[in-house]
């Protein structure tokens, strides 16, 4: 009788471990701040059977035991279908993503996909559609049951259990869960519409058959977010749920306004909830090639605005209208707590493609100014599409396949060229990677940014790290259709930093090369550069020269940042010079020597460290001395 008991002791508890949540995402405990870095994101891609998802990942992050430098990417976004896991097995990509954690990479965001089986498929038709629905079977069966088949949901609701499952083994290294990619893919039909006008989303309610990627009732989705939330803060609490990749305002205005209820989305006791409270974080895509014209009463004439800030406004302009959309649904602190902001995909052409806006330059502009502008502007994650191109600058026809940070992948990885890795940045992917090891572990300080009294022809901001040094980046706005010349003078004001900034430009991850230059009249151009103040750096005990000197006799760079057990030191020398380098701590302690003083020959060297294991997470500094000289880089060690 006591055995018996104990087993049913157990059982219980582990129900009760596993039980529904009893809050929404309009709950404060269900709708958590997230507090992390600013991740530098990026989604993946096919690249070829040169290429898997762990070698594209070592050029994403960076890899030392393989000897590649990576693109600076922190997070990543891949896909789990159903179909896919129900195949080859739920853990299928397990070692996957803790390869990407090995990386460095953290609070991933991981998107879940429609049915293909026909067992699992609703295969009803809405609205007059002649194709039937793309959602799941069984939705509106209970979400829970009494633990009858082995899991606290109810595996007869397919979609339910589907998340249970892979929620479960992936939750380690997911933060992020967005549910179905582009929900409200309409073709630009109606999405776009202002409201007043004929078929806008805001008054009017989306037909199924407009809706390319549900085929079925917007209830029906609403349902989805329901299933999913609840699944999901049950298994994780500390995850977050997103509608996947919102292209339109006005559909997150539909969510808001209706709830589950498959016959008309109004509240019942069955339905009590809008769609708000079933999502925590608001994700969107912004493609700002679509967003370049604009019609000039006093001419008449379509007009165009083709320059990079243009583009940077456009992406900080489609944030903004989502948050006006969650203001108008008491979403804005008040009513009920803010949602968390993050942007699936973003990017613009790297060259001109038929009607569409583009090229080299103002790629590589533009995606530093989204990134730092993300920051600025409550943009929690930001993945750029993608990591490699799919066509030629000179030839490509389609803007998508020149989004990339690498060139052309497709026949040169390391699966099929003897481990060999042959990969070549693009200009955007020099930019990505100066802007993620320059600016990764500082955030935005908002107060400091109005202390620089930044005249309208500057923009940029202030960024503070752990150990209250600060990071500013600036750049002159462009203004003028078709260019990126652009030109201002600035001053930082007396009190922000000493007579002298070290400034670093947008290829310093290729150039290694640093400046001390006057903090007055600081030419600035359309190209971001990095200030930080040379004589507010922090103290190193014992050291008789604080102050870090211009790195223009040498180049060197820490990667993986953040690192988890292991990252890699590599000193560019331009003469035989000594080389030595410590670690410490963001007080000044001295943690270990990773680098015995030693003279080495001009050329590159590397070195890979251990991180000790008794270290916690949190910032740290590497020190590097150069003849004696200090060097400093803040890094980031994540357990």
């Amino acid at each position: 009788m006591k055995n018996i008991f104990t087993i049913v002791l157990c059982v219980f508890i582990s129900l009760q471990l596993t039980a529904q949540v009893n809050y929404t995402a309009n709950d404060p405990q269900g709708s958590p701040a997230y507090t992390n870095f600013y991740l530098f994101g990026s989604n993946m891609g096919y690249y070829g059977t040169s290429w898997d998802d762990g070698t594209i990942a070592d050029i994403a992050a960076g890899n030392p035991a393989k000897g590649v430098k990576g693109a600076g990417v922190k997070s990543v976004r891949p896909s789990l279908y159903e179909d896919f896991l129900q195949t080859w097995g739920y853990n299928i990509r397990v070692n996957q993503f803790n390869h990407y954690a090995s990386l460095g990479m953290q609070d991933m965001t991981v998107f879940l996909g429609t049915p293909v089986s026909a067992a699992h498929k609703d295969n009803n038709t809405y609205g007059g559609c002649s194709t039937p629905s793309l959602l799941f079977a069984n939705m509106y069966e209970p979400i829970w049951d009494n633990g009858e088949n082995g899991t606290p949901v109810n595996d007869n609701n397919y979609f339910a259990l589907y998340v249970y499952k892979t929620v479960s083994t992936y939750k380690n290294q997911t933060k992020f869960w967005e549910i179905i990619n582009e929900p409200d893919q309409d073709g630009g039909v109606n999405g776009w519409k202002a409201a007043g006008t004929a078929g806008n989303w805001f008054e009017n309610t989306p037909t199924p058959c407009e809706l390319l990627n549900m085929r079925a009732p917007v209830y029906h989705y609403i349902r989805l977010l329901r299933i999913a939330y609840e699944v999901i803060k049950t298994v994780d609490p500390t995850a977050y749920v997103a509608p996947g990749g919102l292209g339109y305002s006005s559909f997150l205005d539909v969510l808001l306004r209706n709830t589950d209820n498959p016959t008309d989305g109004s509240v019942t006791a069955a339905y009590p909830n809008k769609g708000g409270a079933y999502f925590d974080c608001l994700s969107f895509h912004s493609y700002p090639i679509y967003d370049l014209s604009y019609w000039d009463g006093v001419t008449g004439t379509v007009k165009y605005r083709r320059h990079s800030d243009a583009c940077a406004d456009s992406y900080i302009g489609a944030k903004k209208k989502f948050e006006d959309v969650l203001t108008k649904y008491g979403y804005n602190g008040g009513t009920y707590p803010k949602k968390t902001f993050i942007c699936t995909e973003s990017n613009i052409p790297g060259n001109i493609t038929g009607t569409y806006f583009g090229g080299i330059e103002v790629q590589r502009n533009y995606i530093i100014k989204a990134m730092v502008e993300s920051q600025m502007n409550g943009i929690s994650q930001m993945y750029v599409y993608g990591i490699a191109n799919n066509g030629d600058y000179a030839t490509a026809t389609n803007g998508y396949d020149v989004m990339g940070l690498y060139q052309k992948l497709a026949g040169i990885g390391p699966l099929t060229n003897g481990g060999v890795y042959n990969q070549q940045y693009t200009d955007e992917g020099i930019a990505y990677k100066s802007t993620s090891d320059i600016m990764y572990g500082y955030k935005y300080d908002a107060a400091k940014t109005a202390s620089l009294n930044l005249p309208s022809s500057v923009n940029g901001g202030a960024f503070k790290n752990g150990s209250g040094k600060y990071l500013f980046v600036l750049w002159a706005r462009t203004t003028v259709d078709l260019s990126e010349v652009a030109n201002a003078t600035y001053s930082f004001p007396s009190g922000v930093v000493g007579a002298t900034v070290s400034r670093k430009e947008w290829n310093y991850t290729a150039t290694n090369n640093e400046s001390a230059v006057a903090s007055l009249n600081v030419p600035l151009t359309s190209a971001p550069s990095f200030f930080t103040d040379l004589t507010a750096l922090p103290l190193i005990p014992g050291d008789t020269n604080n102050a870090v000197q211009p790195e223009n006799f040498f180049g060197w760079s820490v990667y993986p940042n953040p690192a988890r057990n292991n990252f890699t030191i590599s000193v560019n020398l331009k003469q035989r010079q000594e080389v030595a380098a410590d670690m410490y701590s963001v007080t000044g302690a001295l943690i270990q020597t990773v680098i015995q003083p030693a003279y080495y020959a001009t050329g590159d060297h590397t070195f890979n460290i251990t991180v000790p294991s008794r270290l916690a997470a949190g910032s740290y500094f590497v020190r590097l001395r150069v003849n004696g000289k200090p060097y400093l880089k803040q890094m980031v060690i994540v357990k």
